[in-house]
């Protein structure tokens, strides 16, 4: 049965700066714009940003921003859009927060070997600096990252182009049963979505294996 289109949702894009969150998000609000989708995108690093004002890098502070950007897409997946955001949001505790108030929060991890992050630092020279010791507060080196427990995509933006990714993002909403297989080629030009492999019977039971030995 196809999902209907009032049903609003969030994607939320976590992991370390230069990972490719904004990248890969800006491309999937492009996804929903052409197949006729609404769809929001809120990019800590973009426009969104104004909503982030006066914070700084202490834990509490980017517990503050989850909320912020989080109560802006709940109010966008209330009215039947997608919210799209990408945010470092280091903490699971701000993140599994937000995943409990919106509910409908499909949590992709935006993933990339330091080696990676570092060669796309550019002028700024981020890591670099940061490992340096001249650069303090910065996640995944001198302050934690902690990667999600539960999301429910990881893409290594080092290891397959971008559309591969959006491809695999794409699919993560059909299996949450958030997309429909028709959205889904809408999205995709025409493709169908991978059906989810059903575990085993004996995969299933692991006690009644058990039992048998």
């Amino acid at each position: 049965m196809e999902m209907q289109q009032s049903s609003g949702f969030i994607v939320w894009f976590t992991g370390m700066k230069r990972a490719g969150k904004s990248t890969l998000a800006a491309r999937v609000v492009e996804r929903f714009a052409l197949a006729g989708r609404a769809a929001q995108l809120l990019d800590e690093d973009g426009e969104a940003g104004m909503l982030l004002a006066g914070l700084g890098p202490a834990k509490e502070d980017h517990a503050v921003r989850v909320k912020r950007l989080g109560f802006v897409a709940r109010a966008v997946a209330r009215a039947g859009g997608v919210a799209v955001c990408a945010a470092l949001s280091p903490y699971r505790d701000a993140r599994e927060a937000l995943r409990r108030d919106a509910r409908r929060f499909v949590e992709i991890f935006v993933d990339s070997p330091m080696e990676t992050l570092i060669a796309r630092d550019g002028k700024e020279a981020l890591y670099k600096r940061a490992l340096a010791g001249e650069l303090t507060q910065v996640a995944g080196v001198d302050v934690p990252y902690e990667p999600p427990a539960h999301a429910e995509a990881v893409i290594r933006t080092d290891l397959e182009p971008v559309d591969d990714s959006v491809r695999r993002v794409l699919q993560a909403l059909v299996d949450q049963k958030y997309v429909g297989p028709a959205e889904f080629g809408r999205l995709t030009g025409g493709e169908r979505p991978r059906r989810r492999a059903r575990a085993s019977r004996a995969s299933r039971s692991p006690a009644r294996r058990a039992g048998r030995a």
